[in-house]
């Protein structure tokens, strides 16, 4: 399952690039329906790469639950971060069913006449026999509520709204 999420930010897109980067809404950004745990960190020029491992509270709807053995579902995500291009390539590697599950993409924030725009590409494939498009489904519709979150976490944050 493809997908694609846009949300538009009144501000340049160097505002939001340096908004997301800021401790505050790092710190922000943690919820109390998910644990996450950084990994590794490391800098290479202007790519900034991260591993966390993440691992939501809300447990799965039953029928998923039933289908993998296990009531909540942890993964690492790997994400690279190119602070030039305001760009960002992701992966997520699930602790269950890992030769099943892949869910990867990328972001990029363009310039818009009255702002910016961050655009977020990728897919979810869940090949798992009978259940595998609800797992896509209440993946993205996770992804989707986060990244709604988010959206409106930056637009708060915004210096000014700049």
């Amino acid at each position: 399952m493809d997908f694609r999420i846009a949300h538009r930010f009144p501000c340049s897109p160097q505002a939001y690039w340096e908004t997301t980067r800021h401790p505050v809404y790092e710190k922000s950004l943690q919820s109390d329906d998910m644990d996450s745990e950084v990994l590794d960190r490391r800098e290479d020029g202007d790519i900034l790469t991260e591993r966390m491992r993440m691992s939501p509270k809300k447990p799965l709807p039953p029928l998923l639950a039933k289908a993998i053995g296990r009531d909540r579902l942890s993964y690492v995500q790997e994400v690279a971060f190119n602070n030039a291009h305001y760009t960002t390539t992701w992966k997520v590697l699930s602790d269950v069913l890992s030769d099943k599950v892949k869910c990867s993409g990328t972001s990029r924030v363009v310039t818009l006449p009255e702002g910016c725009e961050r655009i977020i590409e990728g897919s979810i494939e869940v090949s798992v026999f009978m259940v595998g498009g609800a797992i896509e489904k209440h993946i993205l519709g996770e992804l989707e509520r986060g990244y709604d979150r988010a959206a409106a976490l930056i637009t708060s944050l915004l210096p000014e709204r700049a």
